[in-house]
C-alpha cells in the first residue's frame, strides 16, 4: 500500500518504542509513547495498513512488531532478521515489557539489557534469563517464568556457568550470574507457581527474591 510522505507523531512514536523493545501490546506503546490509547489503536492500523508493523493481530491484547520495511523506514536492523518468531517468544517480551515497568516503578533508572551487552560480558543467556541495572549502579539477575518452568531450573540458572559468545568474550570460560550480580529476581505470572518457587527457594536457602506480574494472557 502506498505510504504518506511523511509520519504523523504518535506513529513515529511507536515505530522507535517497538525498534527498542521488539514486540509490545497496544497498552504498552500507549504507555511508553505517552499517548492516549485511542490515539494508538488509529495510528497501530496506520501502521498496518502500510506494512510497516505486523503481528499476532488476533490475540487480545495483540502483539505487534516491526516489519523489515519498517526497519528500513527507521534505519535500524531487525534482531531475527527476516524469520518469524514464535508465540512464545513473543508473549515473553510484552511479559518482560509488564516486569520492566513494576520493577522501573521501584528501582529508577531500571533497565534491562540487551543479549549483546550480555555477550561483551561473557554471558550467554538461555531462555528467560535476563541482566539488568539500574541508577543506584546494582545489577540484576531477573528469571522470567511465564511458562511454567520447573523450581529446580531457579538453581541450575543461579550456578551455571555460561560458554561465552567468543565473538564478543575471547576467554574460553564464561561467567556465572551469581558472582556478579547484586539482585536475584524471580518474575512469575501465576500465583500458586509463585508460591511454589518460594518453597523451593526457602528450601535451598537461594538469594532470590519473588515478584508476579499479571498475566497478558489467560
Amino acid at each position: 500500500m502506498k505510504r504518506s510522505a511523511s509520519l504523523p507523531v504518535v506513529q513515529k512514536k511507536i515505530l522507535g518504542c517497538l525498534a527498542a523493545l521488539q514486540f509490545a501490546t497496544s497498552n504498552q506503546l500507549a504507555r511508553l509513547s505517552e499517548s492516549q490509547p485511542s490515539h494508538v489503536s488509529t495510528a497501530l492500523k496506520s501502521l498496518l495498513n502500510s506494512g510497516l508493523i505486523d503481528g499476532s493481530l488476533h490475540t487480545r491484547p495483540m502483539v505487534v512488531h516491526l516489519t523489515p520495511a519498517g526497519a528500513r523506514v527507521l534505519g535500524v536492523p531487525l534482531p531475527a532478521g527476516r524469520r518469524r518468531a514464535s508465540w512464545s517468544v513473543m508473549a515473553h517480551a510484552c511479559h518482560r515489557n509488564e516486569a520492566a515497568r513494576a520493577l522501573s516503578e521501584q528501582h529508577p533508572g531500571f533497565r534491562f539489557l540487551s543479549h549483546v551487552e550480555l555477550w561483551k560480558q561473557g554471558f550467554n543467556p538461555g531462555h528467560g534469563e535476563h541482566a539488568a541495572v539500574d541508577a543506584a549502579g546494582c545489577a540484576w539477575f531477573v528469571l522470567l517464568d511465564d511458562y511454567m518452568m520447573s523450581s529446580d531450573r531457579i538453581s541450575r540458572a543461579w550456578t551455571r556457568r555460561h560458554t561465552p559468545n567468543r565473538k564478543y568474550w575471547p576467554d574460553e570460560t564464561g561467567r556465572m550470574w551469581r558472582d556478579v550480580v547484586q539482585r536475584f529476581l524471580i518474575v512469575c505470572t501465576d500465583d500458586d507457581h509463585a508460591k511454589r518457587h518460594a518453597d523451593w527457594i526457602s528450601k535451598e536457602r537461594l538469594p532470590a527474591d519473588l515478584l508476579v506480574i499479571g498475566a497478558l494472557w489467560k
